[in-house]
């Protein structure tokens, strides 16, 4: 799969937007994978493997990113007690103002 240098950038680009200091490393037999600056692998909870070319890294990168966000969007656990306060909170000061 070849992908052309506007794609590339823009999916470089999407990456950096969530990981300002994301590069790309090389291991020990020569394929690429993607850190997010901070010492972790972007796509180890995946389990996501390093690729043979910096293009293919950065793609699976960016779509390991794309999962992740559908899968805390859809998760039936994501519910936080503070967004359910707030939530609360805000409807309550509505409905005293009527």
């Amino acid at each position: 799969m070849q992908i052309d240098i506007k794609k590339f950038k823009s999916l470089k680009r999407r990456v950096l937007k969530k990981y300002p200091n994301a590069k790309t490393k090389v291991n020990s037999n020569g394929e690429y994978y993607i850190t997010n600056g901070e010492g972790g692998v972007i796509g180890s909870d995946l389990l996501l493997p390093s690729h043979t070319s910096v293009h293919m890294a950065w793609y699976w990168a960016a779509e390991c990113l794309r999962f992740t966000q559908n899968i805390n969007r859809t998760h039936p656990l994501r519910s936080e007690m503070k967004f359910d306060e707030a939530k609360f909170n805000r409807v309550s000061r509505r409905n005293r103002r009527k």
